[in-house]
């Protein structure tokens, strides 16, 4: 028991501290009392004077130990990154209370905290007394007593009173979450093959880790409108929320947000031995996976159409992403149509559309649609996604608040990129997918060469009509209206008009020769009649 209280006496670090100065003072006036012996040794100029002044003894002793004080107090602030002269005193302050024993002492936890994580020697956070705590870049955390929170706080360094103690940290990084089948869950480990196999007994195809595979497999499962099961790997990526180089660090660190991260992680039993993590963005997402999914027959996953450039897989991958990155998202009705607004508030955006000019370039085709048949202000949506103007149609469409984003929004977290990275289904599902296509392959390849030809057609109509502008514009160049010309004249400025135009073509110009010299007889008749000089 001695021998054990001896050993951790010496591991003391004030032990071997005052040791060591102690040892060296007495080295000093072992010296100083041995000059005689070196005068004898070494030659007269070489030896020590002898210190027999007790009062000298004692000053030098004094102006040591006060010389070590105000060197020890001058080099500790240099030891954080602090900047302030009150931060300094307090790192000065809290290298006393680490040199001096209890009661005049008495530290408490000196921690650094890195992505997260508090990096301590062994028991160093069970330490009380006032203390201090260095976050890195990507790191925060939240300080409380035993009966209160008292304060969040981000990167940089923290003077900790008495009673303040870490609670939980957080990490500033992009975090990523994935729910679903790995990409390691094919062949005899995809959950439906493996279900298969279980069902039949077959242990030679059983996988060891059948429950967790089955497990990962119920995490998204999600059912068709007409009953089909499809499973996904989901991933979501998000973080605390902030503005990139708030907070002196470059991952961003807002104090409200992260507390309220780390609050609501808390009240849902996050570990807090460990960097806070909320499970909640990912199963959002499942969620509004599982919504949309719901709306669509399994064939309508994999099909487009002309008011729908996506997939219907696409189109679900693109929503679940909206409903949390965005405040505002469509409205879809039950079978996955997005709802498009009230005639009389469609006629609205119309105006203001055709106020701001944002149909000029289609304004032929848009005369067209306008006075068919199949015209009505709703029908807008289906005209500009026609041709490819999803973000001037998007204004045609119903738009509702994002209950997912608010959520997410006072929680404190911001969610970057969400992806629906594989679907998987039964096998027998994908074999009549397969069959499917392979029997209809002819059918679906005449739809699409007939929109080809459409398009196609669709096309050379428009460069027919820019075209005659063309030429309309450059023929009618000499025209002078004022005084109001006879025929003759007006078809001299038409000609004059039209060759100047091909000129300044010069493709045209190659591709015309047969036109010019119909153009040139006419300027002759002309000239004959004395109308061109």
């Amino acid at each position: 028991m001695m021998m054990e209280e001896r050993t951790s006496l010496l591991k003391d670090y004030r032990v071997r501290a005052a040791g060591a100065f102690f040892a060296f003072v007495f080295v000093y006036f072992l010296l100083g009392w041995l000059s005689p012996l070196w005068a004898l040794l070494f030659k007269e100029e070489m030896a020590l004077e002898p210190l027999q002044n007790p009062s000298t003894q004692a000053a030098d002793a004094l102006l040591c130990v006060l010389g070590l004080g105000v060197w020890l107090a001058f080099f500790a602030q240099f030891v954080l990154p602090v900047k302030t002269v009150g931060d300094r005193l307090k790192v000065v302050s809290r290298l006393v209370t680490y040199i001096l024993p209890p009661p005049f002492g008495g530290h408490g936890p000196a921690l650094f905290v890195e992505n997260g994580h508090v990096r301590a020697k062994e028991g160093e956070t069970k330490r009380s007394g006032p203390g201090v705590i260095w976050l890195d870049s990507a790191s925060a955390a939240v300080l409380r007593t035993r009966v209160e929170f008292k304060r969040t706080i981000g990167p940089g360094v923290y003077f900790t009173d008495a009673d303040e103690f870490i609670y939980a940290t957080v990490d500033l990084h992009q975090l990523l979450q994935n729910l679903g089948p790995l990409d390691t869950d094919v062949n005899e480990k995809d959950p439906f093959k493996s279900e298969k196999a279980k069902a039949a007994n077959d242990q030679a195809h059983i996988p060891e880790d059948y429950e967790a595979i089955q497990k990962r497999r119920w995490e998204t499962s999600a059912m068709t409108r007409d009953g089909i099961e499809v499973v996904a790997s989901l991933s979501v990526m998000f973080r605390i929320s902030a503005k990139e180089g708030e907070g002196n660090t470059r991952f961003g660190f807002n104090q409200a947000n992260a507390e309220k991260a780390i609050r609501d992680s808390i009240t849902r039993g996050a570990d807090l031995s460990r960097p806070v993590w909320n499970p909640l963005p990912a199963k959002m997402a499942v969620d509004v996976w599982r919504e949309h999914l719901s709306r669509y027959r399994f064939s309508e996953l994999f099909e487009s159409s002309e008011d729908r450039p996506e997939t219907g897989l696409e189109l679900i991958s693109a929503v679940v992403a909206k409903r949390l990155r965005q405040k505002e998202v469509e409205q879809f009705d039950p079978f996955g149509r997005m709802v498009v607004k009230s005639a009389e508030e469609c006629e609205a955006v119309f105006r203001s559309h055709q106020n701001e000019g944002r149909y000029i370039s289609l304004q032929s085709e848009l005369d067209r649609f306008k006075s068919s048949d199949e015209f009505s202000w709703q029908g807008m949506y289906s005209f500009l996604m026609s041709h490819k103007r999803a973000a001037d149609a998007s204004e045609y469409l119903v738009k509702v608040a994002s209950l997912e984003f608010d959520q997410l929004s006072r929680m404190g977290l911001q969610v970057i990129s969400v992806s629906v990275k594989r679907v998987m289904f039964a096998p027998d599902i994908e074999e009549r997918l397969i069959s499917q296509w392979t029997t209809q392959w002819k059918t679906n390849a005449e739809k699409e060469r007939d929109q080809v030809e459409r398009k196609r057609k669709q096309a050379e109509t428009e460069g027919q009509e820019f075209a005659l502008k063309d030429y309309a514009l450059d023929s009618t160049r000499e025209f002078k209206p004022d005084p109001l010309p006879d025929k003759f004249s007006a078809l001299s400025m038409l000609v004059q008009g039209t060759f100047k135009g091909l000129r300044r073509n010069s493709a045209l110009l190659k591709r015309t020769s047969t036109e010019q010299n119909e153009l040139s007889m006419i300027k002759g008749w002309l000239k004959e009649r004395g109308v061109l000089r």
